[in-house]
């Protein structure tokens, strides 16, 4: 029954999903809400959702929007306009973890330090398409656009190998050191990233060069290089976000140059995947936790979404020249979204972590919070900033 409702929702939104675009609905909000209504009537069965496929979907849906994400990033911009994504992975990331984690630790005393620095870990990668408006609206400057996009296309990467310190912690297991998970995850997801990326670009561009390859079939072999450097990486112990999107910038780099439109399928397919995600969500996460909403976690979720993400990045982007406005514009749409919902359920699988419902309980309102936020404000805050920037 899940399928048809999920199926039906997806058409449903498809027939009026132009007409809802510029308004504050979102196809996020909407879905979750679709999927609410299905838990509470009982349309849609309940599920064990950690013992079921749905995790591994949420995976490979977020790994194809990376991959896609980074295919679409102008590469010389990113060269020439490195210190945003630089200064908001390597500063700004930093400092989210050290405030969402004393953050934590203030509004929920009795979980713990682990616990607390285990929401925080969750919470802190961002996901552009919550905010879809924000980071492809043509008319908010390229540099701006691509920082949010690249700073969401690797950052959960970074977290990953932090959460699975603190899951080690929490287990009381003689884990790695966290240098040692962040080598280990990053060092091979970059490397399978490069070498599926570039290779299959390569391939591609050999086959076309030599008629071997149609256009339908070159958009079908994006979604599997996605799918391959993902799940490969992932079965290699490495971070198979990271390298999705490495896979995605590399593979776009060169495919890009003689087929613009190479990514379109895939595109729309991680859309659509995206938007059961939500559904998803909203029926297996959210229905079945709404107790989770208390005035701690609510609270919890307010700072999430401001202090603990505006000010690292106003830090951040100290010594860069840049204008409130701008500033503005970065630190509020850092929107929590498939990455927390999957680093939730990684921590359900792995860790037997005290307080682990209050962790759970934490990010599903955060999650929440942000995907009415974010999406309501999206279209007219990236359509204010836009003249903004062109009014200067």
């Amino acid at each position: 029954m899940f399928f048809i409702y999920a199926s039906g929702s997806l058409f449903v939104y498809a027939l009026v999903s132009k007409r809802l675009a510029s308004t504050p609905f979102s196809g996020p909000m909407l879905f979750v809400a679709a999927g609410l209504i299905g838990h509470a009537t009982g349309v849609i069965e309940s599920i064990e959702i950690v013992e079921s496929p749905i995790v591994s979907l949420l995976e490979i849906t977020l790994a194809l929007l990376l991959f896609t994400d980074a295919m679409k990033v102008h590469v010389q911009p990113w060269e020439a306009d490195a210190l945003f994504p630089r200064r908001l992975l390597l500063i700004g990331m930093p400092l989210t973890l050290i405030a969402g984690t004393a953050a934590a630790v203030l509004v929920f005393p009795a979980a713990g330090f682990v616990a607390a620095a285990t929401i925080a870990t969750i919470l802190a990668p961002t996901d552009a398409a919550l905010g879809h408006a924000v980071v492809s609206n043509p008319r908010v400057p390229i540099r701006i656009r691509e920082a949010l996009g690249i700073e969401s296309g690797l950052n959960d990467g970074i977290a990953l190998p932090v959460l699975l310190f603190l899951i080690a912690l929490a287990g009381a297991e003689e884990g790695e050191a966290l240098w040692s998970l962040f080598a280990k995850g990053i060092g091979i997801g970059v490397a399978v990233g490069l070498i599926l990326g570039l290779g299959a670009g390569a391939a591609i561009r050999l086959a076309r060069r030599k008629s071997w390859i149609g256009g339908a079939w070159t958009q079908i072999a994006v979604v599997a290089v996605a799918f391959v450097a993902f799940l490969a990486t992932d079965h290699l112990g490495g971070s198979g976000f990271i390298a999705a999107y490495v896979a995605g910038h590399g593979f776009g780099r060169i495919v890009g140059e003689i087929d613009e439109d190479s990514g379109i399928f895939a595109e729309h397919m991680g859309t659509g995947l995206a938007m059961i995600s939500f559904l998803i969500f909203g029926a297996y996460i959210l229905g079945p936790n709404i107790d989770s909403f208390s005035m701690s976690t609510v609270i919890y979720a307010v700072l999430s979404l401001t202090v603990v993400r505006m000010v690292p990045v106003w830090i951040s982007m100290v010594r860069t020249n840049v204008d409130v406005p701008t500033i503005g514009y970065l630190g509020w749409f850092g929107p929590r979204g498939l990455a927390s919902i999957i680093f939730a359920g990684v921590l359900v699988e792995e860790a037997g972590l005290i307080g682990s419902e209050l962790v759970i309980g934490a990010v599903i309102v955060t999650v929440t919070l942000s995907i009415i936020a974010h999406g309501a404000t999206a279209p007219v805050a990236a359509e204010r900033y836009a003249n903004w920037s062109e009014s200067r």
